[in-house]
């Protein structure tokens, strides 16, 4: 329950990680069923968990013992893949919930409690060409022994990696992930849970301060102004653009312009931070390798957008089938679909889609993330000409990386590797399947009553988006409420309507368009 707890609230976080991503583990002395005898216990979060919702039920179990006698069957890193076909024969009881690939980093590291999280910070420092040097500027400053592993895809390989790192420094109290994240521990699960949260909150002051340095502009400055009918601007784009990134299948759309995303998108540096992609693996799974960039003036007319977004997605496309291209392999998965999961509009903002809405939320909040990481990074490098790249390594030369303002970018041989991994396939294909409306959103004119509220109600089962639209507005509140229930309250709005009022319909049609795309 302690395990939960501090899985929770780390997990409550965005600062801190992503929704689904990072892990927490705690080694637990447990009865073994079999022969009553007592067993140490890896307790890990579970293939496809997330954090911040994790219940006890989601943590995947496994005998320590056998977990660590899996090194004698470890045949090296060009075949780690077939070693997570081995997690089960190490299952603790009858769980039934998969070890996820980053089981043995918490396994080998010889710590009671881990937390392995990609906050903003963390992220930003291990995605730094400088990233090393300012470590240990860090450390010295802030009195701790971080220690420094250069980019390594997660598996078991990396979780050899970790061991060595920490027995070759004594006295580490944590590991920077070059181009990922951040490992730290304790021996209690509090020690652990302050241990975290005390590095990513220095790691934070330490950053901010460099930002604030006098001369700094975060992406180079602004380049371009924001509109101040963005919102319109948006409302008017976002069926367009739905449109034409759902010609292979249908989306679900969000738009966001936070103060980030609105600094990020207007400035100097961010056609060309944004097509370098982003570095921790957890962003690119969601948001591809980059997202698409509207070469925009927004200082012209909004009319020029559509042929401009028309252009870029034909470029967006082409390129994306090039990297599949380049870097497949013989048993690589099939293409996916080629269109953006991202598109950045100066002056606008940011749209963002999923197969459903909580996805195209959570799809911009990753990229939020990553517009974070790149901030920091360009921040720790002010006045820093840095000749090495640190998270060159066993996985990939200093060649294969891309710098430009500080910032690395995980080579895109190292992205494919994890996009397109059998792994990450799997975890795909155990998601249930999708019902007869789902990625369709439906408008219920009179839906806060009689047959419009069983429509609503049918139209939620079988998997659609729900905007319930009434005269009647504490109506269309209340089977809102009932529709939420079966799809989830992300998935169902209500709003405000009266067929006799020409206003009243568009108005409805604008709120659907700005809920869901």
């Amino acid at each position: 329950e302690l395990l939960r707890y501090r899985s929770n609230l780390l997990g409550s976080d965005l600062r801190i990680t992503n929704f689904g991503g990072g892990n927490t583990s705690s080694k637990l002395e447990q009865v073994d069923p079999i022969d009553g005898k007592t067993k140490q216990v890896l307790w890990v979060k579970g293939s496809g968990g997330d954090l911040g919702s994790i219940k006890r039920a989601g943590f995947a179990t496994l005998y320590m013992e056998k977990l660590l006698a899996l090194e004698k069957a470890y045949r090296g890193v060009e075949l780690e893949d077939e070693m997570v076909d081995m997690y089960p024969l190490c299952t603790f009881g009858n769980n039934p919930v998969a070890a996820s690939i980053d089981t043995p980093l918490h396994g080998y590291l010889p710590f009671a409690h881990v937390d392995h999280l990609h906050p903003d910070w963390g992220i930003a420092l291990a995605a730094s060409a400088n990233g090393k040097i300012k470590m240990e500027e860090f450390n010295k400053e802030f009195g701790h022994k971080l220690a420094w592993l250069p980019w390594q895809r997660p598996g078991f390989e990396l979780g050899m990696m970790l061991r060595k790192i920490v027995a070759d420094t004594p006295g580490c109290d944590g590991v920077v992930l070059g181009g990922h994240g951040l490992f730290t521990w304790g021996d209690t699960q509090r020690e652990s849970y302050l241990n975290t949260i005390t590095i990513i909150d220095q790691l934070g002051q330490f950053i901010e301060r460099h930002g604030a340095a006098a001369g700094h502009k975060h992406f180079g400055g602004g380049q371009v102004k924001s509109r101040d009918d963005r919102a319109e601007i948006a409302l008017r784009v976002m069926p367009y653009l739905r449109g034409v990134v759902s010609r292979k299948q249908r989306w679900i759309g969000s738009y966001s312009d936070l103060p980030q995303v609105m600094e990020f998108v207007n400035s100097a540096q961010a056609e060309k931070l944004a097509h370098l992609g982003t570095s921790c693996p957890d962003h690119f799974l969601r948001t591809k390798i980059r997202p698409m960039f509207i070469k925009w003036n927004p200082a012209g007319e909004p009319a020029e957008l559509k042929e401009l977004i028309e252009t870029a997605l034909e470029t967006y496309r082409a390129e994306y089938a090039e990297y599949y291209k380049k870097h497949a392999v013989k048993d690589s998965p099939a293409l996916r679909d080629a269109s953006p999961t991202v598109v950045l509009v100066p002056g606008v903002g940011m749209f963002s889609f999923g197969k459903n809405k909580t996805e195209s939320r959570i799809t911009g909040e990753f990229y939020i993330n990553a517009i974070g990481v790149m901030q920091g990074a360009g921040a720790l490098g002010a006045g820093v000409d840095c000749k090495e790249i640190p998270q060159a390594g066993p996985a990939a030369s200093a060649d294969q990386f891309t710098v430009y303002s500080n910032y690395v970018a995980l080579p895109p041989s190292e992205a494919f590797r994890i996009e397109y991994w059998k792994l990450e396939e799997a975890k795909i294909r155990r998601q249930p399947a999708e019902k007869e409306l789902s990625r369709r959103v439906a408008l219920i004119v009179g839906g806060g009553s009689g047959i419009g509220r069983e429509v609503a109600l049918l139209a939620a089962e079988r998997g659609a988006h729900v905007v319930i639209a009434d005269r009647d507005v504490k109506g269309a509140e209340a089977v809102a409420a009932e529709t939420a229930a079966i799809s989830g309250k992300e998935a169902v709005s209500w709003t405000s309507i009266d067929i006799r009022d020409r206003k009243t319909i568009k108005a409805a049609l604008d709120a659907t368009i700005m809920q869901f795309g």
